[in-house]
């Protein structure tokens, strides 16, 4: 196994250093435990948007894709900026209170949510809506204030990355409640648009992009790439912000071709960042097999997916097959490959329980399954998509089990 380099998420039960200048004390212990609850809740949101969309439960996919977006990824990425900034940072972690309080919140918007809109409650569906709001509006704050107290300078352009994201999605999430009680009027086409611009590529891909550089050297131990320095990587999410204002201006004057020009800008900062990971050894890349292969492929889909949107919206098509493929082959397996490392770091152990959680964490099927699910989304085979997504929802299942059965099996002993 590859030695550690500095940049690797230690696990749950490694010792911190000192503060002064090394690291709050007991940062990683009580960040990790934040983060365990955080990804659970994330886990039964993904896992219940899966269900509703094989079950066929709502009008079409706005309910399990909501119940993903908003309940799932939104968990997901309020647990792991929040422990990514402070163990990149060497800040202390938020006190448990709050995360706690923060993490309740957005679950309990989520479900407000979907469930006021489904049954057309309109004030359950606004005070959802609002909730969630407020939630993330919090983990701006916590970043805002890990950042100011920063040991690490070097990992400052996620931080910023990530404070940016919340920024755009609370303005997407404004509209989308607008969209939802149906007060839009003839601008809803438009609004529309601009909702799944700050959601989809603010919100949801910045925080990714402000990720990747460092996480994507943590899921092989190795080290980043000298390419990725902060100033590269603060003007590439400069990009990536600026794109994604471009798209959503583009929507909220229908202007398809400045929409485009957006988008295409959107993938090319992708591409730009792509030349800042690192470029893995074969030792490397056999260690960590399918778990980055997906990795790698959720962006190939995500990069993909955008350039056909801006297509799409030149010809005027349908988007959304396309989206499905987006959030599905991009989104999703990029989610599902990170928690197939940090499940494993995060139930602690020891070296040996670290090694066999990544056996464990080890799948093929998931990796087959997810791109094959994309590829049916994209060509609107429904009754190939609910199989695939009914085979990938169990393998999840299977090894979420076995990881969680060693944890207590370990924990008796």
């Amino acid at each position: 196994m590859a030695r550690p380099v500095p940049l690797h998420i230690a696990p749950a039960n490694a010792p911190t250093r000192q503060a002064g200048g090394l690291g709050a004390p007991g940062r990683v212990a009580h960040v990790h435990a934040q983060t365990r609850r955080g990804l659970v809740v994330a886990a039964g949101f993904t896992l219940l948007a899966i269900v509703t969309g094989i079950a066929g439960v709502g009008d079409g996919w706005w309910l399990p894709l909501h119940l993903f977006v908003v309940g799932g990824l939104l968990s997901a990425i309020s647990a792991a900026t929040q422990m990514f900034a402070v163990i990149w940072s060497a800040a202390p972690s938020p006190p448990s209170y709050v995360a706690g309080a923060q993490r309740w919140a957005l679950a309990a918007g989520a479900i407000a949510l979907v469930v006021g809109r489904e049954t057309d409650q309109t004030w359950l569906f606004v005070g959802g809506a609002a909730t969630v709001v407020a939630a993330m509006l919090a983990v701006a704050s916590i970043l805002a204030r890990v950042r100011g107290r920063a040991v690490t300078d070097r990992f400052k352009p996620a931080i910023e990355a990530y404070v940016g994201a919340v920024a755009a999605g609370t303005v997407g999430m404004s509209l989308g409640t607008v969209l939802g009680t149906d007060r839009a009027g003839d601008q809803a086409a438009e609004l529309r648009g601009v909702h799944l611009a700050l959601n989809v590529f603010g919100l949801v891909g910045l925080v990714i992009a402000g990720s990747l550089p460092y996480f994507t050297a943590t899921q092989v131990r190795s080290k980043m790439s000298a390419r990725a320095t902060p100033t590269a990587m603060r003007v590439t999410f400069l990009v990536l912000a600026a794109s994604t204002a471009v798209a959503a201006a583009g929507q909220a004057f229908d202007r398809p071709g400045v929409v485009a020009g957006g988008l295409i800008s959107y993938a090319l900062g992708l591409l730009v960042l792509a030349t800042m990971l690192p470029v893995y050894a074969a030792s490397r890349i056999r260690w960590a097999g399918p778990r980055v292969l997906q990795l790698m492929t959720g962006m190939a889909w995500w990069v993909a997916m955008t350039v056909a949107l801006a297509l799409a919206g030149l010809r005027g098509a349908d988007d959304r097959t396309i989206l499905r493929a987006l959030v599905i082959g991009g989104f999703a397996q990029i989610l599902v490959a990170s928690l197939a490392y940090l499940g494993p770091v995060l139930r602690g152990g020891g070296h040996l329980q670290l090694t066999a959680g990544f056996a464990i964490t080890r799948s093929w099927v998931s990796l087959a399954a997810g791109n094959t699910a994309a590829l049916s989304a994209l060509a609107g085979h429904g009754s190939i998509l609910a199989v695939v997504l009914a085979v990938w929802l169990s393998d999840i299942a299977v090894r979420a089990g076995r990881l969680l059965a060693t944890t207590r099996s370990r924990d008796r002993v």
